[in-house]
Order: structure tokens, then C-alpha cells, then sequence
């Protein structure tokens, strides 16, 4: 069940990155042609000049038509030998009327007939008549007659091609399968003589027969060898009285037999004494039992039976070691035989195999020369088919209408019109996507999410540039405003315990991205919440915040670094409540040596001291090094992206050039947002705010370090 449910999360995961991914196409291919737009419409517009231009400037054109009949079906007598395929038919006839060897042909014979004509190119279109086996021909050029007569050399030269191409096919058959017959031929006559010699060593009628009798007798000696064998055990394994009960058995049911061991029970022999004997001794036995019923053992009766009995005890023993003497006699003459019978087998098998090699070879010669001779008879008769095939013209291609008269014909200026304006779109749409893949700017902040590890603390609407002052107390542009304050929840209530930053640095890539005011208006921001904030003009090269500020710009930052002011003498208030401001001091020059980091640190340390929160402006990381300095020494920074502007390959060089540094930036700031589109929140709910009014900040004493719930508590009380 859990990996049902891991393997369904992974599916919706993937199933939501590619969703995502082709929303972000789609919305940079959608920047793109907003911006672009007139490449595609100047493209359109040259491609339609560009046709209009070509068609009305073209030379006049003449068109002259004719007409082809072809069929492909060729019947052939005794089989078809020449055929092609109705699929292909059409198509492969077309190929051939337009080939090159047929316009090369065709332009020989108009210059032969017609001398005093001017060689130019003339263009061929062909085309079937649906359902009909016709071909429509039309030629197109400059000259009348020169059109004409290509046209008619045209149809004439393929017919004449269409027939040497078959001639040339036939011949080409013919002398393949002459060939194959000449060498057919040979080889047959070989295996003939192979199957005669063979038949002169050796006498078929006797191989069969003496084959056959062959087999017969070596079933017979298998037989007899297994009689023998069994026999043989049958003696071996049984004892004296068990054999002598088996053999007078035998003897009864066969009357007789030809093993030469039976023939003892026939009244004579040892094992025929013994069993009269044993016979004899039973009757005494009988008697000696019938007399014990009436005498005593004393009895002379008695006394002369027991003789008797004793005596053919004996003659019993006597005649029990003749008869085993004799079964072994026997036995030694089984195995006499089965060794003969064994040797017979093999001798006969030898025979046997041999004859049959001999009649096996006998059958492969022959069949050799009967499919030979097949083959042979085959290929004669696709000879004479052939030839008669050659000698028969069967190809139905007639011309049925030569070139019509040229007419005056003009190109189509609505369809050229068309091409030419769908080609310039298409350049124009290609040049657009040549730009998208080539312009690495982020045009929203779905795809800088999406193209970084980093979080995005808020997003700043573009804004008019009468729009671009400093914000002020009771400020009418609400959604710049909630954009700030997201942005100055998001720094100070970051999700890392027990990290209370102070000091923050703003900077960004390269100039021009909005660094500057987003930090002025972001201290305002905290000022204007009631915390005691300092603006540091942090850029010792071309910072210009003190305008805004009605400030002098000297002394500052720089000369405390130097030791030659103080920080009361440096540090001024606003006009806005709790907001101080430090400028820059005297400009650095462009070569100069930046400061060293341990005085920007010494000043820092002082600011926490007497300010809640400190905002410095810096300088552009890839522009110089002062921020890349003074970055390690501050709490925490903060990186500004403008909206299609700023680069991603500058950008991460630029994280990268930090990173170096030791330096870990803590999220991104992205400006210059679309306030239309929709990852911009605040402009959904741009009603809200407009209805709600103006919200003024002024008498909120609380500190930042509240909680938003306080804040917005605090503005809705001050609403009432």
C-alpha cells in the first residue's frame, strides 16, 4: 500500500514539472511575440514583396499540353516472363517520362529537327488522369515553338526509351538464363555418367534381392540369438530340480525340440535315470507308509523296503551328479553357440550395411539427374519464352494528342502570394524562437523560481516613471506599498530559528536592476512600522541616494571608514519618521582600492547599537568588488533580479563570485513584476485595496519584531 502511494506521489509530481515547465514556454514564447511582434509582420511583408516582385517582374511564360495512354498489363504466350507491379506502376512510368536520360534524349532530337531554334530550358509537369491509365503532359517556357517541340520529343523519346529499356531487359534474360542452361547442361551430363559407371560395377537387381536376404537371415540369427541367451540363463540362474521340472514341461507342450537338451527326457540320459529313480524312490516311500499301518518297524517287510529305499537314495545321488555334469555340458555349448551366432550377426551386418551404402549411393545419383533434368526442361522453356516475348511488341503506349498550341500563362499571383506570405511568417517565428532560446532573461518570477534553489521574498510591480519616487507616509499606491511590506515580513520572519538579523545588504548582477530605490523604499517601509532604520549608501562609487533625501553627500560612510568623521557627524535624519540616512562620503575612484572590510565591520557593530535595523545599499557584485567585501560582514543579503533584464548567466556568475566569498545570499527580490499577470498577486485584488482606502502607519509605535497579525490589527484600528 505505501509503495502504491509513494509511486502515485512521484506520478503527480512529474505529471506537475511538466505542466509547469510548458507553462513557463509558453509564457516566454508569449513575452516574445509581445515584444517581437513586428519581426514575423516585417517577414510576412518581405515575403510577400518578394513574390509580388518575382511574379510581375517574370518573363511570360508558354504552356503547351498532351496526352499519354499506358498500360502496364503485358500478356505474354506460354506464361508471363515481362511483368510489373499495378502498384507501382503509375508512379515508376511518371519517374521515367521526367527522367533526366529522357530530357537529354528529347533535347538532342528538338536541336536535330530543328536547327535554327534556341536552346532553353523548358519545364516538365506529369500527372494521371484519375481512373484512367492516361498520362497529362504539359511543357512550360519562354518560346512558343521551343515548348512545342520539347513536348512532342518528350512523349516520343519515352515511348522509345519505355521499348529499349524491355528490349534491353529481354536481352539481358535471355543471356542469363542461356547461361545457366549451358552450365545446367554440363553438370547434368556428369551425374549421367556418374549414375553408368556406377551401374557398371555393380549389378542392381542382385543388391535388392541380396539385400533383402540379407535382412531376412539377420532377423533370423537376432532370434536364435536371444533363445540361446535365454536359455543359457534360464540354466545358469535355476537349480538341478527346478531345470529337470522346466525341461519335461517343455517337453510335453513341443513333443520334442532342436536345443539338444530336451532329448535327455526322452527316456535315456542321466537326467531320465534320475527322474525314474526319484519316481521309484516316491513308490517306496508310499509302500513304506501303506506296511506302518499294519507291521511293526521290525518287521522283516519293513526291514526289506528300507533297503530298497537306502539303495535308490543312492543310485539317485549317482544319477544327480551325471545329470548336473550334463547341464554343464549343456551350458558350455550355449555359449559355444551364442559366440558363433554373435560373430554371425556381426559378419552379416557388415554385409548388410554395405549393401545398403551401395544402394543409397545409387538412389542420390539418380535423383541428382531426375532434378537436373527438371530444372533442365525449365529452363528451355523460359528460353523460348522468352524470345518470343522479344519478338513481340505488347506494350500498349500510344501518344494519343501532341502538344496543343502554346498559350500566354501567368503565374498564380493569390497563391504566390500565400507562399510567400507563409514562408515570411515562418522565417519571422523562426527568428523569434532563435531570440527565445538565445535571450536568457527571466520574464517572470515562475521561471527564476524554477531556474534557482533560492526563495523569492516578494516581487515589486513595474511602475510608471512618474511613479518611481520614494514611498511616503499615507502613500496612495497600495500595491506598492503591500509589495514593500511582503517583502519586509519576508526578510524579518525568515524560518530559521535564531536568526534575528539586523543588517541587511541589497545588491544585484549589474547596474540598472533597481537595487538602489528598492532599498530606499524598503527602509522606509521598516521606519514607517516604527522601527528605528538606517539607510547606508553602501555604493562608494556612484551612490546617489542623499538626492532623495535632500542630503549632502559628503561627509559619509566612506570617511568613517578613514577615520576622518564620526558617525554623529555623518549620520541625519529624514523627513521620515525613524528613518536615518548615511550617504556614501567621497566618491572612490574607478581604479581605487576598496576599503578594508575590518573598518566597514567596526562601523556596522557601532550602527546595531544605536538602530534597529540597518538596510546598506551596495554596489553591483560583477562591477566591482565592494559588495563581494562587504558582504561576509553584514547579517544578511539580499539579491534584486529585474524582470526581463537581468541575465541568468550573470546571475550566477554573480552567486557563484559570492559563494567564493562565503557568502550564503538568503533569498531574491524580484523587480519591475507585470502587475497583469498572474504571478503577481496584489494586482488580482487591486479592488480591495482601493476600497479599503489609504492605510497611514503613523502612530504605530510597535516594534518590526511583532508579529503581522499585530501589525494588521494595529492598521485596522487606526482605520476606525
Amino acid at each position: 500500500m505505501a509503495t502504491t502511494l509513494e509511486s502515485s506521489t512521484l506520478a503527480g509530481a512529474q505529471q506537475h514539472e511538466r505542466a509547469e515547465i510548458l507553462q513557463l514556454t509558453f509564457q516566454r514564447y508569449k513575452y516574445m511575440l509581445q515584444n517581437w511582434w513586428w519581426i514575423p509582420l516585417l517577414t510576412t511583408a518581405v515575403g510577400l514583396g518578394v513574390q509580388a516582385w518575382m511574379v510581375l517582374s517574370a518573363p511570360p511564360q508558354y504552356q503547351s499540353g498532351g496526352r499519354l495512354m499506358v498500360s502496364g498489363r503485358i500478356a505474354l504466350p506460354e506464361g508471363a516472363v515481362y511483368n510489373e507491379e499495378a502498384a507501382n506502376f503509375f508512379g515508376t512510368q511518371l519517374e521515367l517520362l521526367q527522367s533526366s536520360e529522357v530530357a537529354r534524349r528529347a533535347d538532342a532530337r528538338v536541336m536535330a529537327l530543328n536547327p535554327n531554334l534556341e536552346k532553353v530550358r523548358v519545364r516538365l509537369f506529369a500527372s494521371v488522369i484519375p481512373k484512367t491509365s492516361i498520362f497529362a503532359v504539359t511543357a512550360q517556357g519562354p518560346q512558343p515553338q521551343q515548348t512545342k517541340a520539347y513536348l512532342d520529343a518528350v512523349m516520343d523519346e519515352y515511348i522509345a526509351y519505355r521499348r529499349s529499356l524491355r528490349s534491353d531487359k529481354s536481352e539481358m534474360t535471355l543471356s542469363a538464363i542461356t547461361d545457366q542452361v549451358v552450365d545446367l547442361e554440363k553438370e547434368l551430363r556428369k551425374a549421367e555418367e556418374s549414375l553408368f559407371d556406377w551401374q557398371k560395377e555393380n549389378n542392381l537387381v542382385f543388391l535388392q534381392e541380396e539385400g533383402n536376404s540379407a535382412g531376412v537371415y539377420l532377423a533370423q540369427l537376432n532370434r536364435t540369438m536371444a533363445n540361446l541367451q535365454t536359455e543359457y540363463q534360464l540354466l545358469e540362474t535355476l537349480s538341478l530340480e527346478q531345470n529337470l521340472e522346466r525341461q519335461s514341461k517343455l517337453d510335453r507342450l513341443t513333443e520334442g525340440n532342436t536345443d539338444g537338451v530336451s532329448a535327455m527326457m526322452q527316456g535315456f540320459g542321466p537326467a531320465a535315470d534320475y527322474l525314474k529313480a526319484r519316481q521309484s524312490l516316491q513308490l517306496l516311500k508310499a509302500q513304506m507308509v501303506e506296511l506302518r499301518v499294519n507291521l511293526k518297524d521290525r518287521h522283516p517287510k519293513i526291514g526289506d523296503l528300507q533297503q530298497q529305499i537306502a539303495m535308490q537314495e543312492r543310485l539317485m545321488e549317482i544319477y544327480q551328479g551325471q545329470t548336473a555334469e550334463q547341464f554343464a555340458s549343456q551350458m558350455e555349448t550355449l555359449r559355444v553357440r551364442i559366440k558363433n551366432t554373435e560373430a554371425s550377426i556381426k559378419e552379416w551386418e557388415v554385409k548388410a550395411l554395405d549393401l545398403s551404402r551401395r544402394l543409397g549411393e545409387f538412389e542420390r545419383l539418380k535423383g541428382k539427374v531426375e532434378r537436373l533434368k527438371g530444372l533442365y526442361n525449365r529452363l528451355l522453356a523460359s528460353v523460348q519464352s522468352v524470345d518470343v516475348n522479344r519478338s513481340i511488341d505488347q506494350d500498349v503506349v500510344t501518344v494519343m494528342e501532341y502538344g496543343s498550341q502554346p498559350a500566354v500563362v501567368r503565374p498564380d499571383l493569390g497563391r504566390a502570394l500565400l507562399m510567400g506570405g507563409l514562408g515570411g511568417f515562418a522565417v519571422g517565428l523562426g527568428i523569434l524562437l532563435l531570440i527565445g532560446k538565445l535571450d536568457d532573461r527571466y520574464i517572470s518570477v515562475s521561471e527564476l523560481e524554477a531556474h534557482s534553489d533560492l526563495d523569492v521574498l516578494g516581487q515589486i510591480p513595474r511602475l510608471k516613471a512618474s511613479d518611481a519616487e520614494p514611498l511616503v507616509e499615507n502613500d496612495e499606491r497600495h500595491i506598492l506599498v503591500e509589495s514593500f511590506r511582503n517583502i519586509r515580513s519576508s526578510m524579518l520572519f525568515m524560518p530559521e530559528p535564531g536568526f534575528n538579523p539586523k543588517s541587511f545588504l541589497i545588491s544585484s548582477a549589474i547596474p540598472g536592476e533597481g537595487k538602489s530605490s528598492l532599498a530606499m523604499n524598503l527602509a522606509i517601509t521598516m521606519a514607517l512600522a516604527g522601527s528605528k532604520t538606517l539607510l547606508v549608501d553602501g555604493d562608494l562609487r556612484r551612490g546617489r541616494l542623499n538626492r532623495h533625501f535632500s542630503v549632502a553627500g559628503d561627509p559619509g560612510i566612506a570617511e568613517c571608514m578613514k577615520g576622518l568623521a564620526t558617525l554623529e557627524e555623518t549620520v541625519s535624519t529624514t523627513s521620515i519618521p525613524n528613518l536615518s540616512f548615511l550617504p556614501r562620503g567621497k566618491a572612490m575612484a574607478g581604479g581605487a582600492e576598496p576599503l578594508p572590510g575590518a573598518k566597514f565591520s567596526a562601523v556596522i557593530d557601532t550602527l546595531h547599537d544605536q538602530f534597529d535595523y540597518i538596510i546598506i545599499d551596495s554596489c553591483p557584485v560583477l562591477a566591482a568588488d565592494d559588495s563581494s567585501a562587504m558582504a561576509p560582514l553584514v547579517d544578511a543579503v539580499f539579491f534584486v533580479v529585474r524582470a526581463r533584464f537581468t541575465s541568468a548567466r550573470l546571475f550566477i556568475r554573480s552567486l557563484k563570485l559570492l559563494a567564493v566569498r562565503g557568502v550564503s545570499v538568503r533569498g531574491l527580490i524580484y523587480n519591475c513584476a507585470e502587475m497583469g499577470s498572474s504571478d503577481y498577486p496584489y494586482y488580482q485584488y487591486k479592488e480591495y485595496h482601493r476600497t479599503a482606502g489609504a492605510a497611514s502607519e503613523q502612530g504605530s509605535r510597535g516594534r518590526l519584531g511583532e508579529s503581522e497579525e499585530a501589525d494588521e490589527e494595529a492598521e485596522e484600528e487606526e482605520r476606525v
